[in-house]
């Protein structure tokens, strides 16, 4: 069974706060049917959390992540959280929200990602939704 995957990338970066978009317009929409499986899973990672497996159910070979964390609460300010890939000990990336914005996103296409680990060291417990399509 395949399963349909469509994303949106937008983004504008402007020189003011006016948002002539002068530095910065792009929008880009992708679809494909070539995946064979899919799904979106929401973990709390606990403050301290050092190696948690997030869910990525029956995917065994992720193509597609997208990965929003937020603060659990939102009446905390959210901080960064690392991501290790494959392994606990795996290549690390670091989501953190960029200047004041209360999330921070992660989004890549690829074909070598097979398990997810998060930790997070900061004062928050954060939320990580995790949304995969792969084989």
């Amino acid at each position: 069974m395949s399963v349909r995957v469509r994303y949106t990338v937008q983004s504008a970066i402007s020189s003011t706060p006016a948002e002539e978009r002068d530095l910065g317009n792009v929008y880009w929409q992708i679809v494909t049917d070539l995946e064979q499986k899919g799904g979106t899973w929401k973990t709390v990672v606990p403050a301290g959390t050092s190696g948690l497996q997030l869910q990525i159910d029956n995917i065994s070979t992720i193509q597609l992540l997208i990965l929003r964390t937020t603060a659990n609460n939102q009446n905390q300010q959210p901080n960064g959280v690392t991501i290790n890939l494959n392994t606990p000990t795996g290549p690390q990336l670091l989501i953190q929200p960029l200047g004041d914005a209360q999330e921070g996103h992660l989004l890549v296409s690829t074909d070598q990602v097979t398990a997810l680990y998060a930790s997070n060291t900061g004062p928050a417990d954060m939320a990580v939704t995790v949304i995969a399509a792969g084989y």
